[in-house]
């Protein structure tokens, strides 16, 4: 575990920046699955850690490029749409025009709360104030959305567009997140988040040693940033993070020292195909809890040195794919969940 990974992040965080400074957006030749408008947020919060840390003006830049697009692309209304295949379609995870037509006219809660997120931090960090009217646009959307029995946002989606989220709560780690940034701006949006917080806690106990390694990693990651050396998270969450995301996962590759595979609706758990995406829960969770509970917990052991090195080799030319075909050892996919995680892993931001 010698690598130097500040090396992969700045490489990666360079070549996305160029493609949103020269495109406006991202638009890979090929990814795993339909890219929407999640993800262009989603890069930017990593692209605003990287500048952060390495305070170079490239990722400044390409952090405004991707909210002036967002800014173009938000609803009269003040939220966002999906749009899956807008950029990308996939080559395992495809979407055909219907849906391409559904997600793209109407609202939706996951794309909405991550470019407000994105909104909200970027100016706290910056101090720049001139998307402060998309942002409070989008904030008044979204509350009208609060379900204050549930402790949730409700979905925006309805009929067969909702159909394409198996289980919608599990957005609502996205919900939390962008209420945290937006309370940080306005006081009155803190009163959301001790219900939601619960219910983040509700869906990960909920979870099980079926449950998609990414999520349920990403699940523990932010309740062990929220609690610390817990009680909870050296009792409840180390407890799955070994028997059920890690060492323990069933989604273990057997011979490929450090694969993880997937689970989607169709094939169900797929061990066929190592996945970057899952491979860097899988690393991110055990590194969140040596740094901010147990040091020497995970990262000295065999296994992390394992998925590290797998996810290292998925590395070219300023990008990582995102999954390898374990039959004919071809690494496929270069979307946007195969750059800005690896940079959240490394960076250990979320």
């Amino acid at each position: 575990m010698e690598h130097n990974l500040n090396f992969y992040a700045l490489q990666v965080g360079y070549s996305m920046s160029v493609e949103y400074l020269t495109n406006g957006d991202y638009y890979p030749e090929s990814a795993w699955g339909s890219e929407g408008q999640i993800y262009p947020s989603l890069m930017g919060n990593a692209l605003l850690e990287l500048y952060k840390i390495h305070n170079e003006e490239i990722f400044l830049n390409a952090v405004k490029a991707i909210i002036a697009k967002n800014t173009e692309k938000q609803m009269n209304s003040g939220g966002w749409a999906l749009a899956l295949g807008a950029t990308a379609n996939g080559t395992k995870f495809k979407v055909t025009p219907d849906i391409i037509q559904i997600t793209a006219s109407c609202e939706d809660l996951p794309p909405t709360v991550t470019a407000l997120r994105l909104l909200a931090d970027y100016q706290t960090y910056t101090g720049d104030v001139s998307n402060i009217v998309s942002l409070e646009r989008g904030y008044e959307y979204l509350t009208k959305f609060w379900n204050e029995k549930e402790g949730i946002f409700d979905e925006m989606l309805t009929g067969d567009a909702l159909k394409l989220r198996a289980k919608p709560k599990n957005y609502q780690i996205y919900a939390y997140q962008c209420i945290k940034s937006i309370s940080r701006i306005n006081p009155n949006a803190k009163k959301f988040l001790k219900p939601l917080y619960q219910t983040i806690k509700k869906v990960f106990e909920e979870m099980d040693a079926d449950t998609y390694p990414l999520l349920y990693a990403l699940y523990a990651v932010l309740i062990i940033q929220e609690e610390g050396d817990s009680d909870y998270v050296r009792s409840e969450v180390k407890k799955r993070i070994i028997d059920e995301i890690t060492i323990g996962s069933r989604f273990r590759i057997p011979n490929f020292p450090g694969a993880i595979g997937h689970r989607d609706g169709i094939r169900g758990i797929c061990l066929k195909e190592g996945h970057l995406r899952n491979a860097v829960g899988v690393a991110l969770v055990m590194k969140f809890y040596d740094l901010y509970v147990e040091p020497n917990s995970f990262l000295q052991s065999d296994f992390y040195g394992d998925v590290e090195t797998w996810i290292l080799q998925m590395y070219e030319n300023g990008k990582f794919f995102e999954f390898t075909d374990l039959i004919t050892n071809e690494k496929q996919g270069l979307g946007t969940p195969g750059q800005y995680l690896p940079i959240i892993w490394i960076l250990c931001k979320i």
